[in-house]
């Protein structure tokens, strides 16, 4: 893990070097924006420390997470065999934290314009769509674990079902991303939602039905029996 630990110091270093680029260009009065409503306006808004610090911290946190992972996992040698899939999940969480962190710093120093504002959301989402597209590319290469994939009871017991499942469901990832990615900037900021909501319930919900069809068909799937009940 110390070419991604390396890789994930040096995303927090920029979102800290932007932090500090926005307190020190910004006084103790200033409130920024940090939540948008459903139809894309600001809604809440934040002073410096929350702005500027938080998604820091938050990426600190989980890089020390995803760190760990394979040290805490009972099936941590295939959480290294799929060490693909998790930096790809790594990287690309903060890649997507760092960008948040960009904009409202841009929106604290006014490198963005109130009349902008709304396309905040839509850029986010867009890279939401990007991250999708990414990690669909990558799901099929993951192995049976317990924190990274499609983790149901019945890829957990059946290897056939797993791999079926995350080939299918990666497929799905790749495609609800394309269309996440385009479709947000011909939308209203009402319909953007239920667009998000979709590309994230089907290939989960599907990959969940699906993961139970090929374990009842998998001979080798891993059931309980009475001795294991008593």
């Amino acid at each position: 893990m110390k070419r991604e630990l390396i890789l994930s110091g040096l995303f927090i270093a920029l979102a800290l070097v932007l932090a500090g680029l926005g307190w020190l260009g910004t006084d103790a009065t200033t409130q920024i924006p940090v939540h948008w409503g459903i139809d894309g306006q600001p809604d809440r808004y934040g002073g410096r420390l929350e702005a500027f610090f938080l998604l820091p911290a938050i990426m600190a946190g989980l890089s020390v997470l995803f760190a760990v992972l394979p040290s805490i996992d009972p099936r941590g040698r295939n959480l290294e065999r799929s060490r693909i899939v998790l930096q790809t999940v790594w990287m690309g969480v903060l890649a997507l934290l760092l960008l948040v962190q960009t904009i409202l710093v841009g929106l604290g120093l006014s490198w963005i314009e109130p009349a902008d504002e709304t396309l905040v959301p839509t850029l986010i989402l867009t890279a939401v769509g990007a991250l999708y597209v990414l990690l669909g590319n990558v799901l099929g290469k993951a192995r049976p674990n317990w924190f990274v994939g499609i983790r149901t009871p019945w890829t957990l017991s059946s290897d056939l079902s797993w791999d079926k499942t995350h080939r299918l469901t990666g497929r799905l990832m790749v495609a609800g991303g394309l269309v996440m990615m385009a479709g947000v900037w011909f939308l209203s900021a009402e319909r953007q939602i239920g667009l998000v909501i979709a590309t994230a319930l089907i290939p989960a919900a599907t990959g969940m039905v699906v993961s139970y069809l090929v374990w009842r068909s998998d001979p080798a799937r891993q059931t309980a029996t009475p001795d294991d009940v008593d």
